[in-house]
């Protein structure tokens, strides 16, 4: 998809809410411009998130927000701006939740994606195969794979 959308001259972003918690995702692998997930469903505090974007497609972007770090000289026609990641972080951090969210990321990782991944397709399997056994159960949707 990211190839169509370059060709193109679209940037493509590509929202991993859903997968980040579940599974490795690799944002060199997937040559997305930007990624954005939240904290809440990777274990981290409700208010927090993150977005990945290419260095270079940042380096280019004017900020959306002002005030904070986010700013290096004033001067009095213009201002410059801080070097990424501060260039975007007007005002006072979330601070509490940004340690919740390394935290959660922490625990991910140490847990390994794989596994992570692993134990949800083979629960998927056992409920599938469970729920397969009442009658008055209608499945919606394909059986699960261990490709997902």
């Amino acid at each position: 998809i990211a190839g169509l959308a370059h060709a193109a001259g679209a940037l493509m972003l590509v929202d991993a809410c859903q997968s980040v918690p579940h599974m490795k995702v690799d944002v060199s692998d997937l040559d997305c411009d930007f990624l954005v997930a939240s904290g809440h469903k990777m274990c981290a505090p409700t208010g927090i998130g993150f977005l990945y974007g290419k260095r270079e497609l940042l380096e280019a972007m004017p900020p959306y927000m002002g005030g904070g770090e986010m700013i290096d000289e004033v001067f009095l026609d213009h201002s410059t701006w801080a070097m990424l990641p501060h260039k975007f972080e007007a005002g006072t951090p979330a601070i509490a939740e940004a340690v919740g969210l390394g935290a959660a990321v922490d625990y991910l990782q140490d847990l390994g994606m794989h596994r992570v991944h692993d134990f949800e397709t083979s629960l998927a399997a056992y409920l599938y195969e469970k729920l397969s056994a009442f009658k008055e159960v209608t499945i919606y949707g394909p059986a699960p794979r261990a490709d997902r």
